[in-house]
């Protein structure tokens, strides 16, 4: 009977099984407002109080009380004196508004109490700066803002795992929140094997037997930083089991989730494979994918903790990228779905897949172009190993096993990735 890592997985059945194999972290930590851009939140934020705290003014002007001056009129002007008090920015109400008075207010300052509304500065007139002149009615409530409008004290203002963006950070800091509770950051560690490897570019230029740049485990490192986790450079590392086990065994200690580059292949020389077999608690979950292209892919588990074998090849290193490693960051990231963003885009050109792959999960490589109010999805097919075939794409497509075909003029939806996908990339026509 074969064994499991000896059989190609789906990569639904392949994940599915790994998760069952794994724990996901959740740990917590708190950090200032002004430093959780992009982070998850913990619990559901409440209001402690409303906002605004109190009425206040969102004109410049004369806080009153609408009662003066319900016969105002120009013929009948009517005259208010001017308070001795000021509202201070901030400073919480005290005055108390007596009738025929006229109280000097900023924008955003509180009202006085038993003030009901706000004349602007534009629509008076002051004289012998004691009186204002005011010249027809205001109602009740004009330019005040009432204590609560904004926000009401007890209302769940932001949900568990939503990913802080700015606009939150602004609104916790206007609740008088500094520190917020969210999950900590994954951490990833990448070792790219193989002694080809170099990540000295200028010394490799004088080598008579030039070495090959580490080009992988810097562009997983960075795509690792854009979706929030915390990137671990292991080094290159040669293939050698006593070394690889060594590194391995520190990022199991020190890390969440470990992904190797290189070092696996279809055949009997697969030094990864090798060096999680001799290792303590250790389980392949998975060692060929029905994944086109990165059929080699593998996904392994020790002490609970998750490894991802990705092939050396660009297109198959970031398939398996895209397919485990996103999801799997976005789960330690403390999300309990995983939200990946795409945007629908009409096929420009008619795709078909690879005949010998046609049960595969395949991943179609596309130039994002936006024409007048559309998106249109350019495929761009290349070898494994094509680096400018990368730098002409800006998304990527998923599809499913069943599928074999992609026609001109089909909607798919192109992932975007932080990193790989930048606005300024997609051509903008029309």
């Amino acid at each position: 009977m074969k064994k499991n890592s000896d059989l190609y997985f789906t990569v639904d059945r392949a994940f599915k099984i790994l998760l069952e194999n794994i724990t996901v972290p959740k740990r917590i930590e708190l950090v200032p407002v002004f430093e959780s851009l992009g982070r998850i939140l913990k619990d559901d934020v409440i209001a402690q109080e409303n906002i605004p705290i109190h009425n206040s003014s969102h004109m410049d002007g004369y806080a009153i009380k609408s009662t003066d001056v319900t016969i105002a009129s120009k013929k009948n002007p009517v005259l208010l004196k001017i308070s001795h008090s000021e509202s201070i920015l901030g400073n919480l109400p005290h005055h108390i508004m007596k009738k025929g008075e006229a109280f000097r207010i900023q924008t955003g300052g509180y009202m006085p109490l038993k003030s009901d509304a706000v004349i602007p500065i534009e629509n008076i007139k002051i004289i012998n700066n004691d009186l204002v002149e005011i010249v027809k009615p205001i109602e009740k409530g004009s330019f005040v803002y009432s204590a609560g409008s904004d926000i009401k004290k007890g209302k769940k203002v932001l949900s568990k795992e939503l990913a802080i963006r700015v606009q939150h950070m602004g609104l916790l800091a206007s609740l008088g929140i500094s520190k917020i509770s969210v999950f900590k950051k994954p951490l990833v560690s990448i070792i790219p094997t193989g002694n080809e490897l170099t990540n000295d570019i200028e010394r490799n230029k004088g080598n008579k037997e030039k070495k090959v740049v580490n080009i992988n485990g810097h562009i997983i490192s960075s795509l690792v930083s854009g979706l929030g986790g915390i990137s671990i450079d292991m080094g290159v590392t040669p293939d050698d089991v006593d070394i690889l086990k060594r590194k391995m065994n520190h990022a199991l200690k020190t890390t969440d989730l470990i992904i190797t580059i290189g070092g696996t292949s279809a055949g009997k020389q697969d030094i990864v494979k090798s060096t999680i077999d001799s290792m303590a608690s250790s389980r392949i979950i998975a060692h060929k994918i029905k994944l086109d292209r990165g059929r080699v892919t593998g996904l392994a588990a020790v002490n609970k903790k998750p490894i991802l074998i990705m092939p050396g090849p660009i297109q198959g290193t970031l398939n398996a990228f895209f397919v485990f490693a996103r999801p799997l960051i976005s789960l330690f990231s403390g999300q309990t779905t995983i939200n990946v963003f795409t945007v629908s885009a009409i096929m420009v050109e008619d795709w078909t897949c690879r005949k010998k792959f046609h049960d595969f999960r395949k991943i179609v490589y596309v130039n994002l172009i936006k024409f007048k109010d559309k998106f249109y999805a350019n495929p761009i097919i290349g070898e494994t190993q094509s680096m400018s075939l990368i730098v002409d794409t800006n998304g990527y497509v998923i599809v499913h096993e069943n599928v074999t075909n992609l026609f001109k003029g089909d909607v798919v939806q192109v992932n975007i990735l932080p990193g790989y996908s930048y606005v300024n990339d997609i051509q903008f026509m029309g």
